[in-house]
């Protein structure tokens, strides 16, 4: 258990801090606005203090001197600097600041933040992942990007339905590909022998990096239209930093209302057009030439403008539909809607942050937007007790699959044969309340 403080209890703020409280660690939540503190105050496990992060005595009432970690995520940089200056200085072992101007990300030894969060930044990674692999809604790399986690919804065509997993061997079987976790009436399940896939589960798949086309055919996913336009909406910081990085590969249009946002990316983009419209109106979508050869992007503040410029989009036929959601409430009600690929910053800064709340052992922890359950990336240390041991010898916790290993320079998806050995870089899937139980394990 980790004694952690976090600054602010905006959408980042206050997932982290239910999150983190879920699985017992010691969370302290420090937040300005009187109203956000009575509302946690009655739902959240955690002390929750009125007061400015930035404040000497907020940080000493939340106990700085003997913190493990402090997680600011306010939407003012200074504060978010400040805070962790001050509580670094007061004994917190590690900070981290949500951090978006670049020419402050040049100071963090001065400053005294050890890592910097920027989700738009870790948002556009992703955005760009799902654009380049149309037809999934998820991608997340391990073993240094040899394997690959792939999220999707099984389609009717899939060759995994109506089977157990264990009688279906196409493309090599488990050698070659592994379905690790689905989601079925809003409850998340680990896979195993016996599963049987319905059409319509939300499905995690491992693949080696090669196999992405193996992926997509066993969702039953159709190999779809190539894209020559992405429609980014709304004229925000993301927006602006994912026109930037997609100008060179794609024509690039930016539309909002928002005449000032507009005018601010057209005079430091001259590569990208930008017109100022509502996007929600169907008819101004069309005249920036929205189509089946296009692709949209929905980046806007605003989660229900999201929401209805990606359903406009799909009508108009655009070829891959990729949406920002922040609130919990509406990505339930989009899991069973024609948007399947949403994009949340709390999610991205959540992933930045979360490896160093796990074992020293753990390179990299993942969450996801459709299921509770994570995906830990873990070096298995020359003192381990599982060494030369198989899987099939192991008391392995309940809601715990091992679902890929990289040795050295190869990867594999294991049987119960593998065996272990020291360096092994294992990828584990597990339910919150086993996460505890697999470091001791496997730290």
């Amino acid at each position: 258990m980790k004694k952690i403080i976090i600054i602010g209890a905006g959408e980042v703020g206050s997932f982290l801090a239910t999150k983190l409280s879920g699985e017992q660690h010691d969370v302290t939540l420090i937040e300005e606005n009187v109203n956000k503190v009575e509302e946690l105050n009655s739902n959240l496990d955690a002390l929750v203090i009125q007061g400015n992060g930035g404040s000497p005595s907020s940080l000493i009432k939340a106990g700085a001197e003997e913190a493990d970690l402090i997680i600011a995520v306010t939407d003012n940089e200074n504060v978010n600097m400040l805070s962790c200056y001050l509580a670094k200085n007061m004994g917190t072992t590690k900070s981290f600041a949500r951090v978006q101007d670049n020419s402050m990300k040049n100071e963090l030894e001065e400053l005294k933040i050890d890592q910097i969060i920027d989700p738009s930044d870790s948002a556009c990674d992703e955005i760009e992942k799902l654009l380049s692999r149309a037809g999934i809604y998820d991608i997340h790399e391990f073993g240094d990007g040899k394997l690959l986690s792939i999220g999707g919804v099984i389609s009717r065509s899939s060759p995994l339905l109506d089977n157990k997993l264990s009688n279906i061997h196409e493309f090599g079987g488990r050698e070659n590909w592994l379905v690790t976790a689905y989601v079925r009436d809003s409850e998340s399940k680990l896979a195993n022998g016996n599963t049987e896939l319905e059409e319509n589960d939300h499905v995690k798949l491992i693949v080696k990096n090669g196999d992405v086309q193996t992926a997509l055919t066993l969702l039953g996913i159709e190999e779809k239209k190539d894209f020559r336009k992405v429609i980014i909406i709304g004229a925000s910081r993301a927006a602006e930093l994912l026109a930037n990085r997609l100008h060179k590969k794609y024509d690039v249009v930016v539309i909002d209302d928002n005449e000032k946002d507009c005018n601010r990316i057209a005079e430091n983009n001259s590569h990208v057009i930008v017109v100022c419209n509502d996007p929600k109106v169907p008819n101004n979508l069309v005249d920036i030439g929205v189509d089946d050869e296009s692709a949209i992007v929905a980046l806007s503040k605003d989660d229900s403008k999201n929401i209805v410029c990606s359903l406009v989009g799909k009508a108009l036929g655009a070829t891959e539909i990729i949406t920002r959601v922040n609130k919990i409430d509406y990505l339930e009600l989009l899991k069973d809607s024609s948007i399947q690929a949403t994009i949340s910053t709390r999610i991205s800064a959540a992933n930045s942050i979360l490896k160093d709340v796990r074992s020293s052992q753990v390179t990299s922890a993942l969450t996801f937007e459709d299921t509770d359950i994570e995906a830990l990336e873990i070096i298995i240390s020359e003192k381990c007790e599982l060494l030369d041991k198989s899987i099939s010898e192991l008391e392995l916790p309940n809601n715990c699959l091992i679902a890929g290993v990289t040795r050295r320079e190869n990867t594999y998806i294991p049987s119960g044969n593998w065996k272990f050995r020291a360096k092994d870089k294992l990828v584990v899937f597990t339910h919150p309340e086993s996460i505890e139980e697999v470091e001791k394990l496997f730290c």
